[in-house]
């Protein structure tokens, strides 16, 4: 896992600052349904890593939205998002430093996480998205088997990341 210490209590404050609020709030699809544009990126990010599910997010203080998934299906996707605290994606965010989960059954922050029970997440990777300045989302791969992503993994993710921030800025009309 790769993150920096900090205690939980300022690092929960990180998802209710304004102005990180404000700048997720740019962000926000301004139509229904995921941008074409958008849709391609998450299904080659999902390719290239040979990942079954990725995905595009945006975390608000109470709320994670997915704007883009790939092989994401059944009550995930029809809901569009889940609580935060259920997110990894909002690990990311409250740190921002990217995260890797090699197996959510041996995470103990994760083992009694609703979204790793329902789902059988295992593997995750993520990192944040910025929006001046602000860690407004994540880019993600998750997996239901365990050890599937990598440091390397991680490194490709973060070379992707501003891709992501600029089809959410199109998407938005920012």
């Amino acid at each position: 896992m790769v993150l920096a210490s900090c205690s939980a209590a300022v690092a929960s404050d990180v998802l209710i600052r304004p102005e990180r609020l404000k700048a997720v709030g740019q962000l926000l699809p301004r139509a229904e349904g995921t941008p074409e544009a958008l849709q391609l990126f998450i299904d080659r990010v999902a390719c290239v890593l040979k990942a079954p599910c990725a995905g595009v997010s945006l975390i608000l203080n109470d709320s994670g939205i997915l704007t883009a998934t790939h092989g994401v299906g059944g009550w995930l996707a029809e809901a569009g998002g889940m609580p935060a605290e259920w997110a990894p994606c909002a690990v990311v965010v409250r740190y921002d430093a990217p995260l890797l989960i090699a197996d959510t059954h041996d995470d103990p922050a994760h083992t009694g996480n609703p979204l790793v029970m329902i789902t059988g997440v295992r593997s995750y990777a993520g990192v944040p998205l910025h929006l001046d300045g602000q860690a407004v989302g994540s880019l993600c791969v998750l997996s239901g088997q365990p050890g599937v992503f990598t440091e390397a993994d991680l490194d490709m993710l973060v070379g992707l990341a501003p891709c992501a921030v600029q089809l959410l800025k199109d998407a938005a009309g920012y």
